[in-house]
């Protein structure tokens, strides 16, 4: 029986319509436990509109539709307008009251069905008991008026109704008449029990504000193919008391709070007031309390606040006040300064317990111990993590008020609220899932949220009532669109040596992090930012570290050297026999690593000075590699290319001797010309060898040996990267991508990386002196959202194999960022 309520109430927290007269002959009947009222006016209808509804026709949890044809009574009164109504007894259960005019036809018993009527009497009135094959429920008539229930009990309560008539709520009349008879379904709710509604029917435990939150609301529905909008009124005559009252006598303001909740975030509620000496006043009352008692530390600060806002991010809440003058809210709430992260400034708070005691039940009691302000906002936590999250999203532009689903949402709603929520529905889903009770885990864990980015609610208060509009729309992606969240950040104790990087993890079939701080402790750390272990080297690892499958099993270790020592570490951290591998004269290069016909047949070649030893992976020495060292020191880690089925091996000298060897170490082309070698490698490019030498200038070999340079010429700290179709440099400030010219400004910047993903070519650079990472894809083109904060370079990969790339870069000094991009 819930789970008709259960869908409509996922997508209620708060709730005008026409008015409409509609006769007052069912209400009279409503039972005075009901708790949630619906009323069909045209079943028909509303089944066809349900049944074509995108996203519960993708979810089968919410058999709505099914629970309307399976509902017995309906099944013989669907031309009759009626009332389904729901009661609460026992805990978290729920029994229904249906109410319709209807001939007698029903209490018959019919030979040809499998329809029993047993004949009861209570209180001296006879009532029925229908028993079909699926479902058994109660009934009596009443004049023309059948009542129905799968109570007995209730059925015995109403036949008391009959003979001590009890007075109908006006509240519920109010509500009631303004219910639009056009539209196939409406629905009631009592307001004063929204917050036990919410929690047995969703398992959230309601917020404070829900508690006594109005008195009945009424809803009417609009339930089109990709979208269902509700749009009612919530009356209140005894507002004092009621959450809505709280915001009597005041005028609805712009609600700005999305432009700083981060598009990770699970939900937000912003509140609006023109005046706070008038809502403290009604603080006070729906606190039952004088105003006397209430606090005065921060009225210097609401008294040019215009929003009061909370942010569920990470399952923390976060508390913000948008207000006009923030240079006196920081001499007002002071504090010593915690950190200073991204240029931004986090303070401490002495006075946690503040802003819940002065404006409870709007917030939640939780400490705010730590702020940060940033424009006109101010920004409370107790979670130093959540505030850099938040910091880091605002700074990226990863904000909601930048996303076409959240425009497209609040597109037909008032510019001002007085109360508006936003949830993202795929993440209040999950948190569904994680804290609810069993049978509702059940359902939440199938629940398919497609393209419903959003559930939006805006409550609009005027003199006794609110006008209440719920937007559950599917956003249609008109274009690809990218966002970038930052979703994780793991600060380490001490600073970082050198840029993270991703490696395999073939337990999750996803990409992990591995980073070595500046006392030698190796690192490996989760897509989701956990440090699962750490390892104390020798040294500083040289260059990048490299994974193989030394045992072709599938399981992946990780490879790597310092001046003196070659790493094998498994999944776990432990050392792979033979390894580690030690030596007495000292490693110059990073290793370099070779798998010639990615068979797992790999070459691991160590430079030490101006010997070359090739090793195979088990640490043995591969004999057949003829080449065992150069005249002069080896100046680049030797590198492997392969050009058609030639493959070919390049070990530079100082002296500018390029060698280039076959698999067996011997001569496969030599290149007679002396070369000024720079930083930057060899790569293939167009079926060549290319790089940039010492002097700026482009420089090629063919596969004869023969060596050419571009008429232009770069400043010598200019920087290749390149495939065999594409070219990227970058000299001072001119990014050049293919044949296209990319003006930056004036910058430090680190040497363009190129990452071929799922098809599809990314360039990125970092400017270190701003702190600003670029991505531009291989027309050129910075793709949207970008540039994002760090300051080394990035690593970029699928790290948890959903539809999203991961990108994973340093921060401040001693943390690692992680990005999403969606």
């Amino acid at each position: 029986m819930k789970k008709i309520v259960v869908i409509f109430i996922s997508l209620l927290i708060f709730s005008c319509t026409k008015k409409s007269s509609t006769s007052h002959s069912l209400l009279e009947y409503i039972p005075t436990s009901a708790q949630v009222v619906i009323k069909i006016n045209d079943l028909d209808q509303a089944k066809s509109k349900l049944v074509n509804n995108s996203f519960l026709k993708t979810n089968d949890s919410f058999e709505l539709v099914k629970y309307f044809k399976a509902l017995p009574v309906i099944k013989e009164s669907i031309t009759s307008p009626s009332l389904l109504c729901f009661s609460p007894l026992g805990k978290n259960k729920f029994e229904y009251t249906y109410i319709t005019s209807i001939h007698d036809v029903i209490l018959k018993n019919d030979a040809t069905t499998t329809k029993k009527i047993e004949k009861l009497t209570y209180s001296g009135i006879d009532f029925h008991k229908i028993m079909l094959p699926e479902a058994t429920f109660y009934a009596v008539q009443q004049d023309s008026v059948l009542i129905a229930s799968s109570s007995q009990l209730l059925i015995e309560n109403r036949i008391r109704g009959i003979k001590a008539p009890k007075k109908i709520s006006e509240d519920l009349k109010k509500a009631y008449e303004i219910t639009d008879d056009s539209q196939p379904i409406s629905i009631l709710f009592n307001g004063k029990k929204l917050a036990s509604l919410y929690e047995n029917l969703l398992g959230d435990t309601s917020p404070s504000l829900l508690a006594n939150f109005s008195g009945w609301i009424s809803l009417d529905s609009s339930i089109e193919q990709d979208a269902i909008h509700l749009d009612g009124i919530a009356v209140e005559r005894d507002s004092l008391s009621s959450t809505i009252g709280i915001f009597d006598n005041t005028v609805a303001q712009e609600n700005l709070i999305s432009k700083i909740t981060p598009i990770s975030a699970t939900d937000f509620i912003s509140y609006t007031f023109d005046n706070f000496t008038t809502l403290k006043k009604n603080l006070a009352k729906a606190q039952e309390r004088d105003i006397r008692d209430i606090a005065t530390d921060l009225d210097e600060i609401l008294a040019t606040t215009s929003e009061i806002g909370i942010i569920t991010l990470n399952k923390n809440k976060v508390i913000t006040l948008t207000t006009l003058n923030p240079t006196v809210a920081q001499e007002v709430l002071q504090g010593e300064r915690t950190e200073t992260y991204r240029d931004i400034e986090i303070f401490g708070y002495d006075n946690p317990k503040a802003l819940s005691g002065i404006l409870k039940p709007l917030i939640p009691s939780i400490d705010t111990t730590l702020y940060f302000i940033y424009g006109d906002f101010i920004v409370f936590s107790s979670s130093i993590e959540t505030l850099r999250l938040m910091i880091a999203n605002i700074q990226s532009q990863a904000v909601l008020y930048n996303q076409d689903y959240y425009s497209n949402a609040l597109e037909k709603l008032s510019e001002a609220s007085t109360i508006l929520t936003v949830q993202d529905v795929a993440l209040y889903t999950k948190k569904l899932q994680e804290q609810t009770r069993d049978e509702q885990n059940t359902i939440w864990a199938t629940v398919k949220t497609a393209e419903y980015k959003l559930l939006v609610t805006q409550l609009i208060k005027e003199k006794d009532f609110a006008h209440q509009h719920h937007i559950f729309q599917k956003h249609i992606t008109k274009e690809a669109v990218s966002s970038v969240t930052q979703v994780a950040a793991t600060t380490l104790s001490n600073k970082l040596l050198s840029s993270p990087i991703l490696v395999k993890n073939h337990r999750t079939k996803g990409l992990d992090i591995v980073v070595q701080d500046i006392t030698n402790t190796l690192y490996l750390i989760s897509a989701k930012g956990t440090v699962f272990w750490k390892k104390q080297l020798d040294g500083p690892i040289l260059g990048d570290i490299q994974q193989i499958d030394i045992y072709k099993n599938g399981r992946f270790q990780l490879l790597f050297n310092t001046s003196n020592t070659v790493y094998l570490l498994d999944r776990d951290g432990n050392t792979v026999p033979p390894y580690p591998k030690k030596f007495t004269e000292s490693i110059t290069m990073p290793l370099a690593l070779f798998d010639y016909d990615k068979s797992k047949r790999y070459r691991i070649v160590i430079v030490q000075k101006n010997k070359v030893t090739m090793f195979n992976a088990q640490g043995d020495v591969v004999s057949g590699f003829r080449f065992k060292e150069t005249k002069n020191p080896v100046v680049q880690t030797p590198q492997h290319i392969r050009i058609g089925t030639k493959d070919y091996i390049l070990i530079a000298e100082t002296t500018g001797k390029l060698n280039i060897l076959d698999r067996l170490g011997r001569q496969r082309l030599e290149v007679k010309e002396s070369l000024r070698f720079s930083k930057n490698r060899w790569y293939r490019h167009n079926d060549n060898f290319i790089s940039l030498d010492a002097g700026g200038r482009l420089t090629q070999i063919d596969q004869k040996g023969v060596v050419s340079y571009s008429p232009e010429k770069y400043a010598a700290s200019s920087n290749l990267v390149a495939t065999n179709k594409t070219l990227v440099l970058l000299s001072e400030n001119q990014l050049n991508i293919k044949d296209k010219t990319i003006a930056l400004d004036f910058g430090v910047y680190t040497a363009p990386q190129l990452f071929y993903i799922n098809d599809k070519i990314y360039i990125t650079i970092t400017d270190i002196q701003t702190k600003k990472v670029y991505l531009y894809d291989s027309n050129g083109e910075l793709i949207q959202n970008f540039p994002i904060y760090g300051v080394s370079e990035i690593q970029m990969g699928n790290m948890d194999k959903d539809i999203s790339l991961e990108i994973v870069v340093q921060g401040e000094d001693n943390s690692i960022l992680l990005y999403q991009m969606n």
